[in-house]
């Protein structure tokens, strides 16, 4: 930074301040002019009183481009502005003279008030502008200094003059030294700001680039997940010997089990970067607990353990909340208590409270009988990454991040999740959350359907990943529709430019055009396939991302990894609504 650009700088700070105190310094000059008016009986106050208006008044235009919002005002506009700093001080402080020759103490008391006065309230607005300090106090500080003098000189011998030059001495070289001293405050204060911005902005932009990094990973791992499931599904479904079987559903749960991962890394980024948000719709309460606890129930059973519900029936029907979000924190608890539960069996309490305004809190305890948690790994037991010990990972699987993400989601919800444990007594955790009571007809869970029929029906698969296309390729042969594959979005644009497809499925992030830009293309483009229904195929599942899916014109999406039932939901939404759509035409 350049000398005139922090001597505009520093004038800036003082020309704001000086700008907000003028009708406050007016006022004061008139009542000063009507005191000493009634005091002194001298009308050249009106004619002092007038000149400082202007000399105000010129200040006021003086510094009115100093602005912080604008750029530095060239060397003249500084010199000026300085300059009626300081006539401004002269005009103002010259009244302290004829105040001083008063006769008595008073006099000289109320000069030296007025001048030392003026002196401090300089030193408050000068922050940052030494030459601002300096031509707004030289004035007053010449005034402190020759009144006595001249006091002297007019009425003879006074035996105070050198007491009172002694101590206005003191006094100036006091409010330079606090100047200097505020001064290095100040730009302490300054490069700390400085400092904490630039960090701030660094772990802002740290989180940011990790959150994209995690997305990026993320996605990349997802299409060959998408291929080892489909390839493990589609030979537990083909194959007659039972140990091939057994291995493809080993290659299955670890599909499963890597998917679950990558989750959980999705959404730690996402809290990281301060993206998360939870979502107000409407739902069925009981019926969401219920399910939970229905599935978990059978996975503990396997073990040889009982899973009991109490509390459910006492639930309301209808809320409103995020039941995506309030499922997986059941679920992550219910998981975890079940995995470290050895005998005995699991409890889940769920319980409510309503509180004004069409408010009620949730409470779930999830309560086991497993071998508990020391005091000294129960202080980390939320944090990141943090498992009992390296054993649980080998043993049980997991990443140590399913209860840090649960917990933060429930500060989401506007609740919490704490925990009570000892070794050998087990382990207690406690969900709260926030949530409405609503009107609204709640989203009933219900089965998932079964696979639906063959169909005969053409369908165009673009991706620009050759595992990508394979795995989609496995998941509808079951189904007996004739599919082709297109290697991007331009191979796919020249295939429904020249042939007929009742279907595409169309992967989001493609290199060079993405799957967005083409369907926008396609639905903007006369012919055959300008209403085809188009599922978008993408790692990236937020209410944004579906959003714009929707708004490139895509019928519907399908999340990676691609889920067989999932996509066959899917297909089946698709082109019944394309048959009603062509009947509807008809």
């Amino acid at each position: 930074m350049t000398l005139g650009e922090r001597t505009a700088r520093g004038l800036t700070y003082t020309a704001v301040a000086r700008r907000g105190q003028a009708p406050l310094r007016f006022f004061i000059a008139v009542v000063l002019a009507i005191g000493f008016r009634t005091q002194l009986d001298n009308a050249w106050l009106w004619t002092w009183l007038g000149v400082y208006v202007v000399a105000q008044a010129v200040e006021f235009w003086a510094l009115w481009p100093f602005r912080s919002d604008a750029p530095a005002p060239p060397v003249w506009r500084m010199t000026v502005a300085v300059g009626s700093i300081f006539v401004l001080a002269a005009v103002f402080g010259a009244v302290a003279l004829p105040v001083w020759l008063v006769p008595g103490s008073l006099g000289p008391a109320g000069a030296v008030l007025l001048l030392a006065g003026s002196i401090l309230n300089v030193l408050s607005l000068s922050r940052g502008s030494p030459l601002a300090f300096m031509a707004g106090a030289i004035p007053y500080a010449a005034y402190l200094m020759s009144a006595p003098l001249i006091d002297r000189a007019l009425r003879g011998s006074d035996p105070f003059s050198v007491p009172f030059l002694l101590a206005e001495v003191l006094f100036l070289v006091a409010a330079v030294l606090v100047f200097r001293a505020a001064e290095r405050l100040a730009e302490a204060q300054t490069r700390t700001v400085a400092d904490l911005d630039a960090r701030r902005a660094g772990a802002e932009a740290s989180a940011e680039a990790r959150s994209a990094f995690a997305a990026m990973v993320s996605h990349e791992l997802r299409t060959p997940l998408s291929a080892i499931l489909a390839a493990a599904g589609e030979i537990q479904r083909r194959a007659a010997e039972p140990e091939v079987r057994e291995r493809a559903g080993l290659i299955a749960q670890g599909g499963r089990l890597m998917r679950a991962l990558l989750d959980d890394l999705l959404d730690l980024s996402k809290l990281e970067a301060g993206r998360m948000r939870v979502e107000l719709i409407p739902f069925d309460l009981q019926l969401l607990v219920e399910d939970v606890a229905l599935f978990w129930s059978a996975e503990a059973h396997r073990k040889g353990l009982t899973l009991t519900l109490h509390g459910a029936e006492t639930l309301p029907v209808r809320a409103e909340g995020d039941p995506m979000r309030l499922r997986q924190i059941l679920n992550n608890l219910l998981s975890n208590a079940v995995k470290f539960t050895e005998t005995g069996g699991v409890r889940l309490e769920v319980a409510h409270h309503d509180i004004p305004g069409q408010k009620l809190v949730l409470r779930a305890c999830v309560a086991d009988s497993g071998r508990g948690v020391g005091a000294d790994r129960l202080v980390r037991i939320f944090t990141p990454f943090e498992q009992e010990d390296v054993s649980t990972a080998r043993t049980h699987g997991g990443s140590g991040l399913g209860l840090a993400i649960s917990r933060e989601l429930a500060r989401l919800m506007g609740g919490d999740l704490t925990v009570e444990s000892r070794v050998g007594e087990g382990s207690r955790f406690t969900l709260l959350a926030s949530l409405s009571r609503t009107n609204s007809a709640s989203r009933e869970a219900v089965p998932l359907p079964p696979p639906p029929p063959a169909i005969a029906a053409r369908v165009l698969v673009v991706d620009d990943h050759e595992m990508g296309r394979r795995a989609l390729s496995l998941l509808l042969s079951p189904l007996g529709a004739s599919v082709t594959l297109a290697e991007g979005a331009q191979p796919a644009l020249q295939l429904l430019a020249a042939e007929r497809f009742d279907l595409v499925l169309m992967d989001v992030t493609m290199a060079g055009m993405d799957g967005l830009e083409a369907c926008r293309l396609l639905r903007a483009t006369p012919g055959a396939n300008q209403k085809t229904p188009v599922l978008a195929v993408t790692g990236r599942t937020e209410a944004k991302d579906v959003e714009a899916c929707r708004a490139a014109g895509m019928t519907g999406w399908v999340g990676k990894p691609v889920d067989a039932r999932q996509l066959y939901d899917a297909i089946e939404s698709a082109l019944v609504g394309q048959d009603g759509a062509a009947s509807a035409a008809a």
